[in-house]
């Protein structure tokens, strides 16, 4: 079978959204991934994914789409401040590397400060989370500030974030596909589409961290692992509770951490009991000074 009876039939049995990995692996081998064949044929075997079962890389180039979109925003840029993004390193790789649970991505987790006193955070998939200099600043204490880190490599563990992928843009994904089907290959304007479609897609991820927030589950999922991974990691499960009852009293970003539905109070209560937690004197006060050093840098 040649390359164009096999583009010819990969795109063909796509449409009956029943194409299985074997035959659109081939049809990627099969192709020149510069070419329009070639990149419909990525394309398509990414969307038969349905972006609920993208392997590690992919959801890494999905998550590094959205963090570019967010920092883009004037009101989201990076701090210039290596010490205390240092710091802040430091913290969420010890709450990775102590949690078994914690989802692997295909690079390592990836921490931002952003420059703003909104106090807010965001987990973009794949493992990249901004929090913001406003939040560092309203924790009282390292664990407090591990407390929200935990919350979004939640966040990252549950896959929220491609989750947040709207199903109409993959019905109009298939219809252009459908398009270029018909002939073995797209036209520009097909292509375009296409393209659009998938621009969309990091949309839709954007637009539910940083304006909609989360559902009222999700974040009461990422509030009950965080709290685990925070008391795996050696942190006081509690300081979420504390983190929470903090943005009660603040104005912050619409979505991210500081989403209103739920509402803070609703989140707490959500968490249920305490959960048991010891730590030594000296543990205790060595988190405290570290974080006052983050400051007096």
């Amino acid at each position: 079978m040649n390359k164009k009876h096999l583009c010819t039939l990969g795109l063909g049995l796509l449409l009956t959204l029943g194409a299985c990995a074997s035959i659109m692996n081939a049809l990627e081998e099969a192709t020149d991934e510069n070419s329009v064949i070639g990149k419909v044929a990525r394309g398509a075997n990414r969307l038969r994914k349905s972006f609920q079962d993208l392997d590690p890389s992919e959801e890494h180039y999905i998550g590094r789409s959205v963090g570019a979109q967010i920092l883009a925003m004037p009101q989201y840029q990076l701090a210039d401040d290596p010490a205390l993004l240092a710091y802040v390193e430091r913290v969420g790789h010890g709450i990775v590397a102590l949690n078994d649970g914690v989802l692997r991505p295909f690079l390592d987790y990836r921490f931002g400060v952003l420059n703003t006193d909104e106090i807010n955070a965001f987990a973009c998939p794949g493992g990249l989370i901004l929090v913001s200099k406003g939040l560092i600043k309203d924790a009282k204490s390292e664990d407090e500030l591990a407390a929200v880190l935990a919350h979004e490599i939640a966040h990252v563990t549950l896959r929220h974030g491609v989750a947040a992928i709207q199903s109409a843009n993959l019905v109009s994904a298939f219809q252009y596909l459908g398009a270029g089907a018909a002939q073995a290959a797209m036209s520009k304007e097909d292509l375009d589409k296409l393209t659009d479609v998938f621009g969309d897609s990091i949309g839709d991820v954007v637009g539910t961290l940083v304006t909609s927030g989360y559902s009222r589950d999700a974040e009461e999922a990422a509030d009950q692992l965080g709290r685990k991974f925070l008391a795996g990691a050696g942190y006081d499960p509690q300081a979420l509770v504390r983190m929470l009852g903090h943005m009660q009293g603040h104005a912050g970003g619409s979505g991210g951490m500081f989403a209103t539905h739920p509402a803070p109070q609703d989140r707490i209560q959500a968490l249920g009991g305490d959960l048991p937690f010891t730590a030594a004197a000296d543990a205790l006060a060595a988190r405290q000074q570290r974080f006052a050093a983050a400051f007096t840098h």
